[in-house]
């Protein structure tokens, strides 16, 4: 289940989300295994039809509810797989219901389909990781993801106003020419579209300071506490 602690905070970044249903004229993929009963795969189609969303971050997620079917097991051992086989990082809950990002369903899928040994359930495997895939790469997410670029481009510039700081938050000086927003969690490495446009995931600095902050290849937040620690005035 998610963190209940972040699930109860209610969301500092600038991009709102809310999931819609995906197009069911995304591309179906190949089905591998011609002895396996067409209706089990049709029973794919229909369930992520039903419960694989797109965001309005781009991001596509799968309620926990298809976890029985895509992992080709019970419902209670399909609770357990997300409970205990998706990183916390990759859950998120929309009214109530619990999703997990669909990248690490993808991954846990493929994993799967290489270690089991019955080839019906391994074909089935591969065609829920690849219906996964499809929906991800699908034109309707492809054009999702443009419109979240040109917001995200638009926003960018104003987190440094909208973090509300006017001092460099290592050295505690004035602002000064250049001074502006840096992701503590840099944009390369950390690709989460709504933390890259929340004002609480970054510090205000001063050219100087950032330049600095980069030059020592600080990529999280553990890292800039621990640069900000040695390198506060004394």
């Amino acid at each position: 289940m998610p963190n209940n602690d972040d699930k109860d905070k209610p969301s500092t970044s600038k991009l709102p989300v809310t999931l819609k249903p995906v197009d069911f004229e995304y591309k179906k993929p190949v089905r591998r295994n011609e002895l396996v009963e067409p209706k089990k795969y049709d029973k794919i189609d229909s369930n992520v039809g039903e419960f694989v969303k797109l965001g309005t971050n781009g991001v596509v997620y799968v309620d926990e509810e298809d976890f029985s079917n895509g992992f080709q097991t019970t419902k209670p051992k399909g609770a357990y797989i997300f409970e205990n086989q998706i990183p916390d990082s990759a859950k998120k809950s929309f009214d109530g219901k619990n999703y997990a990002h669909s990248s690490a369903v993808v991954g846990l899928a493929d994993k799967k389909s290489q270690e089991v040994r019955d080839s019906e359930k391994q074909a089935l495997l591969q065609y829920y990781r690849d219906s996964l895939l499809n929906v991800s790469d699908s034109a309707e997410a492809q054009d999702m993801r443009r419109k979240v670029d040109s917001f995200t481009k638009k926003e960018l510039p104003k987190l440094r106003n909208d973090r509300g700081v006017n001092v460099d938050e290592v050295t505690g000086e004035d602002k000064q020419k250049g001074f502006a927003f840096h992701h503590v969690n840099p944009k390369e490495l950390h690709t989460d579209p709504e933390d890259v446009l929340d004002p609480t995931k970054g510090r205000n600095l001063n050219p100087k300071t950032h330049a600095d902050v980069h030059r020592n290849n600080v990529n999280d937040e553990a890292q800039f506490e621990e640069y900000k620690a040695k390198n506060k005035p004394k």
